[in-house]
């Protein structure tokens, strides 16, 4: 079961890329350690396939986010105040991402 504050459901959040910050919009599903998926944002929609994992108080997060037919970026992060924060890579470019739950 997944710990209450990694919570199923709409998380909105950003990811920015070159000193900008890119809105983004996520269903996410937690269940027995998996986080699936899919999303919206300016480069258009994706599936969310990964892994969380609790360490006593600390949730880390892991997934890989794939555009429909074409690129996938690596995000790893983990659970915060008020959502889950972290970096996406891809190819040698790379930046930071924060998602939040709705009534965060």
């Amino acid at each position: 079961m997944a710990p209450p504050r990694l919570s199923s459901g709409r998380w909105r959040g950003y990811y920015a890329q070159m000193g900008q910050r890119h809105p983004q919009e996520v269903a996410l599903e937690f269940a027995d350690g998996i986080i699936r998926g899919d999303g919206r944002d300016d480069l258009g929609t994706f599936a969310i396939d990964g892994e969380y994992r609790v360490d006593g108080d600390e949730v880390r997060v892991g997934w890989i986010k794939t555009y429909d037919g074409a690129h996938s970026v690596l995000y790893l992060g983990a659970l915060r105040d008020r959502g889950i924060e972290g970096t996406w890579s891809l190819r040698g470019l790379d930046g930071g991402f924060a998602l939040a739950p709705p009534d965060a």
